[in-house]
């Protein structure tokens, strides 16, 4: 339950659905963009007893929608949209959007549809207080994964996602959504109590770059409504809500012609369908909605700054152009592709320029958006940078654009981008049959929100395809001299050193008059990468029946695990793991690691990663590239599909074989450490988790932790090649799981890691954990966010999962048990924080380490309130046997999601590579859902008996610093 901002990639657009197009765009170019499906003007003050409602964005237009969905209407407005689906095979996404959000809301309810939100589920005139959590946990629903909402702008959507797709689910979620739509209590006790939550949920979010953002609002959406309806809305506002208040709200916007009922899943069409139609057909508006006004955008200045302890070091330009009220024909939908495919040349540009040695900016991206929240359109480019830089990098940003302007999209531009489009495009049909039913009810969601047209992967090649074939050069370039011509507005955010209007303005107007020189252009990258010696011979071969994995050994110490599945169809997830792991490190190396994220930036021996990328754009392979390290190994991970399985390998193997650690590496990451070490100390969460690390982990280094600032400002590109080099240069494992065929597995491996020369395999290295002493004084760690932020936790360190696997199990179900019981006292009785939460459990992967902890995010004040409650917790539940439901409602999510996780490659990709390194991991990996559903109550009594209120806690706090912090203040919203 929250309320919803976005990344900065998402946050200025409405959540439009991505239509192959877009995907493809977004993906070909790293740009944010969005399918032109929301161009249909919302209605305004509807009939108490409106007889219609909205319509759906294929009735606006007269285009065909996806055939596979049921979509219909009841005669009271209400709209549904049903789909039968098998991925998973059991189960069904269910979601209910209400069509208001904070927009909504009257002076002086600034936070009520929020608050309303999370009323719904606080009793309503079937289900009591607390009992939606209860009886979704018995149908093995988890409180936030598979139970949640949220509320937008725009909107309020309710979600319930059940493992399986019986009558019970069916009946419970229909029930739960009607209940929802007219029948709340809206107790005046429980909107009390509820406030807390609220509040709790403003606080964790309000941290730096939030603020930011809410600056950036101001300029860029001043004269509007949405300018002054964030979600959260106000503090005071929320303090002084009343039941009546929430009622008003209540009456006047959920009412059946502004609802949507999305099911999805292994059902009965015709039978959902006739539920739905018996349940809501006597839904019933019982007031009007208020007409809305949103305001247009006059901006009031023509820059604004916003300087702060931990603020994101960025710069933006925003264009301001009329909003695109059109409906979604299939011409709207050319006129907006030709848009985001212009952006996505600039954004190639911006790239290339990133990505080149010296380059003043880290990264660069522009957007063209169409229609914002109704009352503005808007063409942005935002660029990061290091503070001290901030003017050399809007130059050169600005002379991309303004180059690209002068000279127009070229060809060669298009060569870059279609192929990768083209290739997205193919892969949405090819993976079209197991799409997650989940996928699809969002995607249905946000095709409501803004009557976008709901089609089909091969209905939007159909379309799309020729709309690519016609688009021409010159009208990206029209596109590019238009929404990004003019005077645009100028925002900044740094941690320090503010510049001022005055300075913003008149280095953006030197910045677009700089004489332009003449630009060189790209040469044609030739892959290096495709022979890596004669093929490597296969010297034993083992099949799993039982896993349906075969292993293979090359002669050169390569092995090979690989798992065909057809469960994710055109998805192959490739991993390689390498080295020891932080188990090999010497512990001055530690605080490094964090730098291996950084690695791609390196390039190969032969090719930049500019280059690199050019050549994907250019071919259309999609392969990826990512870097982590754990206690055992360091794994590179890459997604792909069919078609680029060798490219993929062949990328893989260049970087592993071959890496270049190029100067650009160094160059990000010393612009990169001064952004992290500024903006951790500012983040509660972020200080709390590093104290946590180092007293759990009792001064061994290599169990990991978040490094402090000056190890962040300390760490070199150096460093990470030291660290990789003796992995890299190793005998490699390669484990392939999903739709491909073992012989094509094989055929890859050995062209790429199975060639060449034999390899050392550098040999386990043992790493264990040494528990900390229980109880002690509290550590506390001090942050530089609001002085109202703080966390506290209670921890206890158990055994690994190997030494006593019963214990570990049982102390994962107890730990549930012990955060129910949390959500229902501490969040929902005393209203003091938004997610209180427990785990427990033993490490798989080290030696020696293991716990249970408790933890909550308050204020300080109210530390001693959760000590209270949380000793008085454990004292019952170690004197008292768990009752059958409350044992049920813990364990019956864990085993309803290890059930069902075999049907999704990453569970493989999880345990496989374990089980490589670790045989026993297979025992594990088969026993895990009977293991849980083993677990009774009376191990559950004993284990809070024996292993934690018989011991002393370690307490670990993080509140803010004397010097640091600021306090709320009404207006204050996320």
């Amino acid at each position: 339950m929250h309320s919803r901002l976005q990344t900065q990639a998402h946050r200025r657009a409405p959540h439009w659905r991505a239509t192959t197009i877009a995907a493809a765009l977004a993906l070909s170019a790293g740009m944010a963009v969005w399918a032109p499906v929301a161009w249909a003007e919302q209605p305004q003050a509807a009939t108490v007893q409106a007889p219609a409602g909205p319509l759906w964005g294929h009735e606006l237009t007269q285009r065909a929608p996806d055939p596979a969905v049921r979509f219909g209407r009841l005669p009271n407005g209400l709209r549904y949209a049903i789909q039968h689906n098998e991925t998973p095979k059991d189960g069904v996404a269910m979601r209910m959007r209400i069509g208001a959000g904070s927009l909504q809301e009257r002076d002086g309810e600034q936070g009520l549809a929020h608050f309303l939100e999370h009323m719904a589920f606080r009793g309503s005139a079937k289900v009591a207080d607390g009992e939606v959590v209860h009886m979704l946990q018995r149908q093995g629903l988890s409180f936030g994964a598979d139970t949640n909402a949220f509320t937008d702008f725009e909107q309020t959507v309710y979600h319930f996602n059940f493992p399986k797709a019986d009558a019970a689910a069916l009946d419970t979620g229909l029930m739960l959504f009607r209940e929802i739509g007219s029948h709340l209590k809206l107790d005046a006790q429980l909107v009390e109590q509820e406030k807390g939550v609220v509040l709790s949920e403003e606080r964790t979010r309000d941290v730096p770059g939030m603020r930011a953002f809410i600056a950036e609002q101001a300029l860029t959406l001043a004269g509007t409504r949405v300018a002054q309806r964030l979600p959260i809305g106000r503090i005071d506002t929320v303090q002084a809500a009343t039941a009546d208040k929430l009622r008003r709200y209540y009456r006047a916007n959920y009412r059946p012609d502004n609802a949507t009922l999305i099911v999805v899943g292994n059902i009965d069409v015709d039978a959902v369908e006739k539920q739905i139609r018996e349940r809501f057909a006597d839904w019933k508006a019982t007031a009007k909605p208020d007409a809305l006004d949103l305001g247009a955008t006059k901006p009031t200045q023509p820059a604004a700054e916003f300087i702060a302890d931990g603020a994101p070091d960025k710069l933006s330009l925003t264009w301001l152009t009329p909003p695109d009220m059109r409906p979604p024909t299939l011409a709207v939908g050319r006129d907006v592709l030709v848009q985001q495919m212009a952006a996505g040349v600039l954004n190639l540009r911006l790239s290339d320029r990133a990505l080149k040695p010296g380059s003043p900016f880290l990264g660069a991206f522009g957007m063209d958006l169409p229609r914002i929240h109704n009352v503005t359109g808007q063409a942005q480019l935002t660029v990061m940078s290091a503070p001290e830089k901030w003017a050399e990098a809007l130059d050169a940003a600005t002379t991309e654009l303004r180059q690209l302007q002068a000279q127009g999209v070229q060809p060669a531009d298009l060569q870059r981008l279609l192929p990768g489009i083209r290739s997205f495009m193919q892969t949405m049909v090819a993976q079209a049959p197991t799409r997650q039913s989940a996928a699809i009810a969002d995607a249905l969601v946000n095709a409501a929100h803004y009557e976008g047209v709901y089609q089909s992967a091969e209905q939007g090649v159909a379309e799309g395809e020729p709309m690519l074939a016609s688009i021409k050069p010159e009208e990206l370039t029209a596109v590019l001299r238009r929404d990004f011509g003019g005077q645009p507005l100028i925002f900044r955010s740094a941690k320090a050193g503010a510049a001022g209007v005055p300075a913003l303005s008149a280095q953006l107007a030197q910045s677009l008059a700089k004489p332009l020189q003449a630009q060189a252009a790209l040469t044609a990258v030739t892959w290096p990468y495709a022979d890596f010696g004669a093929a490597g011979a296969i010297v034993s071969k083992t099949v799993d029946a039982e896993l349906g994995s075969t292993t293979l050994a090359f002669a050169n110490g390569t092995r090979l695990v690989v798992k065909p599945t057809a469960q994710e169809k055109d998805k192959v997830i490739v991993q390689v793991l390498v080295g020891q792991g932080m188990a090999g490190l010497k512990p001055e190396q530690v605080s490094a690691t964090w730098t291996l994220n950084m690695f791609p930036l390196g390039g190969t021996g032969k090719l930049s990663l500019a280059e690199v990328a050019q050549w994907q754009q250019a071919s259309g392979v999609l392969a990826g590239l990512n870097l982590q390290m754990d206690s055992r190994r360091v794994l590179l991970v890459g997604d792909t599909r069919p078609t680029d399985l060798k490219p993929q390998l062949q990328l893989l193997a260049a970087f592993v074989r071959d890496p270049g650690f190029r100067p650009e590496m160094g160059e990000k990451l010393a612009g990169v450490a001064p952004m992290m070490a500024n903006q951790f100390e500012t983040l509660p969460g972020i200080v709390y988790g590093r104290e946590l690390s180092r007293v759990m982990n009792n001064g061994e280094l290599r169990l990991g932790g978040v490094p402090t600032a000056a190890e962040l400002l300390a760490a070199k590109a150096d460093d990470a090649a030291a660290i990789l080099r003796p992995a890299l240069a190793g005998a490699a494992d390669v484990v392939i799981i999903g739709d491909v065929s073992e012989e094509a597995a094989i055929a890859a491996v050995q062209a790429t890691f199975g060639a060449g020369p034999a390899r050392a395999r550098l040999p386990a290295v043992p790493l264990k954990a040494t528990p900390p002493a229980d109880g002690g004084a509290p550590h506390v760690a001090l942050h530089k966010g609001r002085v109202d932020q703080g966390m506290l936790g209670w921890h206890w360190s158990m055994p690994d999962q190997w030494a006593d696997t019963a214990l570990s199990n049982t102390g994962r179900v107890a730990a549930t048990l012990l955060q129910t019981r949390l959500v229902d006292i501490v969040r929902e009785k005393l209203g003091i924080t938004y997610s209180p939460r427990a785990s427990g459990g033993g490490s798989l992967d080290i030696a020696g380490q293991g716990r249970f902890s408790a933890e909550i995010e308050t204020p300080p004040e109210k530390f001693d309130a959760f000590r209270e409650v949380l000793r008085a917790q454990l004292k019952v539940l170690a004197a008292e046997p768990v009752g059958a439901d409350e044992l049920q409602r813990a364990k019956q999510p864990m085993v309803e999601q290890s059930r069902k996780a075999p049907e999704y490659n990453g569970h493989w990709g999880y345990w496989l590579q374990r089980i490589l390194i670790e045989p026993r991991m297979r025992a594990m990996m088969l026993g895990e859902t009977a293991n849980l559903e083993a677990v009774t109550a009376e191990q559950v009594q004993a284990f809070f008996r024996d292993r934690i209120a018989a011991r002393q806690p370690i307490e670990v706090v993080a509140r803010a610093g004397e010097a640091a912090g600021h306090a709320a203040t009404p207006e204050r919203a996320k």
